[in-house]
């Protein structure tokens, strides 16, 4: 099987994440601030978000160009399909107790305290 060059158009298909915030202008109007989640500091704004999710084409084109031209790797998101929810995880004896104990009280299982303090700390970043 033959290795698919990886081009501009490979870059630009890519299944990227987006973040979309909405704030207000300078005059108070509704702006759509959008930044793809895979690539630092690749960000654009709209007055809709229909615009600015055309918009962030651009920022990532030009993104993808230079680093090409520099011989840099361009970061890949990653494909969520690979991944099966499963997770060893190895840890003290009295951390477990600690955990077991926060779990009973309440009223749920270790794994789903340990996914509800993940999902916690994950959107606190």
């Amino acid at each position: 099987m033959k290795n698919k060059k990886k081009d501009l158009y490979y870059y630009l298909n890519l299944p990227w994440t987006y973040t979309v915030e909405l704030d207000k202008d300078n005059k108070g109007k509704k702006i759509y601030i959008v930044s793809v989640n895979e690539l630092s500091g690749i960000k654009t704004d709209a007055y809709t978000l229909d615009e600015a999710m055309e918009n962030i084409k651009e920022p990532m084109e030009a993104m993808f160009e230079l680093y090409m031209e520099m011989g840099k790797e361009i970061p890949e998101p990653i494909d969520q399909e690979k991944f099966k929810g499963e997770i060893s995880y190895h840890t003290s004896s009295s951390r477990h107790y600690l955990l077991a104990k926060a779990a009973q009280k309440r009223k749920v299982s270790v794994n789903k305290l340990l996914d509800e303090l993940i999902d916690s700390n994950l959107k606190n970043k």
